[in-house]
């Protein structure tokens, strides 16, 4: 069965300028699926898409594994089209289909529960609010500072959460 085309899926237009602004929107994400109403436009479950952006937030601080080398094309054309607007904190754009080696470490299977998701999230935003830096270099952009990470990562999250509806 396809799936979702996401390039072309209702997506909310979210910006997050801080950690806070993240956090509120995951109060309104978390209280919406207590509520029953927490909807998806896209391909991933709410769960996956919280878990996502907590594994790519946990790479940037930690490192990213010996195993995650993307093709030398892909890191190319990345740092030539895409490095400038995801370090400004622009939404990253929806539909495009990573390597496998993306996919092996950063897609949730369907199993992934939203308590465990949305916990993983809150606890690496809460690494970076107590101070731990990131600091490692990224496979796809090569070496950033802490700043054009953390508006990398607001950005990467706010891609992901505009495709979950709360409130239906």
């Amino acid at each position: 069965m396809p799936g979702v085309n996401t390039k072309k899926a209702e997506r909310r237009e979210l910006k997050f300028n801080c950690t806070d602004c993240l956090k509120r929107e995951l109060e309104n994400i978390e209280a919406s699926h207590r509520a029953g109403t927490l909807g998806t436009t896209g391909n991933w479950t709410p769960a996956q898409n919280l878990e996502h952006c907590a594994r790519a937030w946990a790479a940037a601080i930690d490192g990213f594994p010996e195993t995650f080398k993307p093709p030398l094309a892909l890191k190319i054309f990345v740092k030539a089209f895409m490095k400038k607007k995801a370090v400004s904190g622009e939404t990253a754009p929806a539909g495009i289909k990573p390597p496998k080696v993306v996919t092996d470490f950063f897609e949730p299977g369907p199993d992934v529960g939203f308590g465990e998701s949305i916990a993983h999230l809150r606890a690496e935003i809460e690494r970076t609010d107590a101070g731990e830096r990131f600091t490692k270099p990224s496979p796809l952009f090569g070496d950033l500072t802490h700043d054009e990470w953390l508006k990398l990562q607001l950005g990467h999250c706010q891609s992901h959460l505009g495709f979950l509806k709360p409130g239906g």
